[in-house]
């Protein structure tokens, strides 16, 4: 028996990762992630290739290490699908992997508390001032990157 049900999408901004659209009226572009080590070069083109055969529009590759990011330059040089660096705690490696790849996914979160302590919740008018300006004269240098 077959049910029909229409998916409803939430109205969106259409962006483009690459040559590839995502949200607004775009159709639903298949991504998927490497789990290899980003450094091994060899093995990380060798899945992203078999990612791109089976049909994936995007790939998401993790960036641990600055190596990583380095690994970019020679990884992308060797694949036509669109990449999509994860970054995690270091905001200097996804400086480096935004100059590689078609988009980078970041936690803004790290800009703000690299050490990930996250103790300090309240805030006078003042400090807040103060980490919003942090924020920008560090997070505004990676988007003119981007």
């Amino acid at each position: 028996m077959h049910c029909e049900s229409p998916i409803k999408r939430r109205p969106s901004r259409k962006i483009w990762v690459g040559s590839v659209p995502v949200g607004g009226d775009a159709p639903i572009a298949v991504q998927s992630m490497t789990n290899t080590e980003t450094c091994d070069v060899e093995a990380t083109v060798g899945q992203i290739r078999r990612l791109e055969d089976a049909g994936a529009d995007i790939v998401r590759v993790s960036v641990p290490s600055m190596e990583a990011a380095e690994a970019f330059g020679r990884i992308k040089q060797q694949v036509r699908v669109p990449l999509v660096a994860d970054i995690h705690f270091n905001p200097k490696v996804a400086d480096v992997a935004a100059q590689y790849v078609e988009k980078v996914r970041i936690n803004p979160g790290n800009y703000v508390d690299a050490a990930r302590t996250f103790k300090h919740l309240e805030y006078t008018d003042e400090e807040y001032a103060h980490e919003l300006q942090k924020i920008e004269d560090r997070f505004v240098p990676f988007l003119n990157i981007c």
